[in-house]
């Protein structure tokens, strides 16, 4: 199976370092999916727009919450847990 390889630095381009260079400030380190994003300005957007404000605070739910999501989606998936 094919592997996209990740892009960094000069390579990745403008736009995409200047979002590794805000995840680096707000995490500590660059993320490896905007790194693999950095083929498609377009895919990269459409990823980052809404982690970005999902991720705010604003946003958040409970951990129940976040547990029946976890358990439905490993239901969906076919995991035997």
């Amino acid at each position: 199976m094919a592997r996209v390889r990740s892009l960094e630095g000069r390579e990745a381009g403008l736009l995409a370092g200047i979002i590794q260079g805000m995840f680096r400030v707000f995490l500590g380190k660059p993320l490896n999916p905007i790194k693999v994003y950095a083929h498609s300005r377009r895919a990269m957007l459409a990823s980052f727009l809404p982690n970005m404000i999902f991720n705010s605070g604003r946003w958040e739910i409970g951990a129940p919450l976040a547990f029946l999501i976890r358990i439905r989606v490993a239901a969906r998936n076919g995991c035997p847990f």
